[in-house]
């Protein structure tokens, strides 16, 4: 939330029910993850939990998208995430260390094929319904 007024300006009041609705979304997925045998990461039932909740298919979806989640800037979010995956990897610096250069070559892979295949399926999509 802070993130949130700081960079983009929006008062905190308007980004608590937002931020409420990601921490509800997010304690559901996890219960899921801890009592539904299929074994599956927590963020799939996560995600699953957030498509349903946003979906058109629920008569609140657009209510919650909307007057809720549309306050959030993601990238905010996105800020405080990485900042917490850096303290992560400091902490295991000696690990780091051992992969030296490796981890460079594996991450510029990553992020290459990833940028790639976006590239791929938005081409396709744009090019299939016509705005390309």
């Amino acid at each position: 939330m802070i993130n949130n007024y700081i960079g983009f300006g929006v008062p905190l009041r308007d980004s608590l029910g937002g931020v409420i609705l990601l921490i509800a979304i997010t304690i559901v997925g996890m219960l899921i993850t801890d009592f539904v045998p299929l074994k599956m990461p927590s963020v799939f039932w996560i995600s699953l939990v957030a498509i349903l909740v946003t979906s058109s298919l629920n008569p609140y979806g657009s209510l919650f998208d909307k007057q809720y989640l549309g306050k959030i800037n993601f990238l905010a979010i996105s800020t405080a995430i990485l900042a917490y995956a850096g303290l992560a990897v400091g902490k295991d610096l000696k690990l780091f260390k051992q992969l030296s250069w490796r981890i460079v070559v594996v991450a510029l892979a990553v992020y290459t094929g990833t940028f790639l295949g976006a590239a791929v399926i938005a081409e396709f999509v744009l090019r299939f319904t016509g705005k390309v």
